[in-house]
């Protein structure tokens, strides 16, 4: 089957994805990234730009309807976030016309949808917002700013409510289901960088706040299992577009029953 794997790293989610790719697209918007896993897998189409400008590129370059899984594991909240905000290292800027924003983002989920071919999937796996550890991490960012609509979930909530409006169009089914668990941690300085580096993006205002510091090493020591390790209480969307026509789309209301 053919596939892309948008947000891909290192290619750490890819290693289980590459076997049963009969042609697999790569991206990343680091180019660190994308030279790291061109080297894993050599074979890939590699392709270094913003989940954005990539969905964008495939549409034009004639990939439309062509993929049978198309792919974003942890990613897919940013550039559905960028729409509404601008990261810099001065502090995050909301953008000004946030409704044009919301149009913005559901078009790009939209566009991800047109990349899947007829009976494909679009497989996303989002961070659970409300889980402690994303709540941590949600408290530390909204003290450099607010988010959109109340909460860290809001980008989530745009991709349900477009993968929603597309199934009511036929174009597929929707299945969303929340996973919980634990983020695993193989030691204090591992948790350390997975919330600094992972979460916070090593942004200057985060990681020169003293108080944000006592609270994750807190959140560690409330975590951390005898005999090493820290168990991060976390959770997952996974969230599933099978682009498969409904057998009702096109009954008229009333006749489905």
């Amino acid at each position: 089957m053919d596939v892309v794997e948008f947000g891909c790293g290192t290619g750490r989610i890819t290693e289980a994805i590459a076997p049963y790719a009969r042609n697999l697209a790569l991206v990343d918007y680091s180019e660190t990234m994308v030279t790291a896993v061109a080297q894993k897998f050599p074979e890939s189409q590699t392709i270094g730009a913003d989940t954005s400008d990539a969905v964008t590129a495939l549409l034009r370059g004639g990939r439309s309807m062509s993929f049978d899984l198309v792919t974003a594991f942890w990613s897919l909240s940013y550039p559905i976030g960028e729409f509404f905000e601008e990261l810099s290292p001065a502090g995050v800027r909301p953008r000004c016309d946030q409704v044009r924003s919301r149009e913005q983002a559901r078009q790009f989920v939209l566009d991800l949808v047109g990349l899947v071919a007829p009976g494909g999937h679009l497989l996303a796996m989002l961070f659970d917002a409300e889980s402690p550890e994303q709540q941590l991490v949600t408290r530390a960012w909204e003290a450099v700013a607010p988010f959109p609509d109340g909460g860290r979930a809001y980008t989530r909530n745009i991709l349900v409510d477009a993968l929603r409006d597309a199934e009511n169009q036929g174009d597929g089914t929707l299945t969303h289901t929340r996973l919980g668990g634990v983020a695993w941690a193989p030691s204090r300085d591992a948790a350390r960088d997975w919330f600094f580096g992972v979460h916070f993006k090593h942004h200057p205002q985060l990681l020169d706040d003293p108080a944000l510091a006592i609270a994750v090493e807190e959140f560690i020591d409330r975590y951390e299992i005898a005999g090493g390790g820290v168990a991060l209480p976390s959770g997952v969307h996974l969230i599933d577009f099978h682009a498969a026509a409904h057998p009702y789309a096109s009954l008229p209301i009333g006749l489905s029953s």
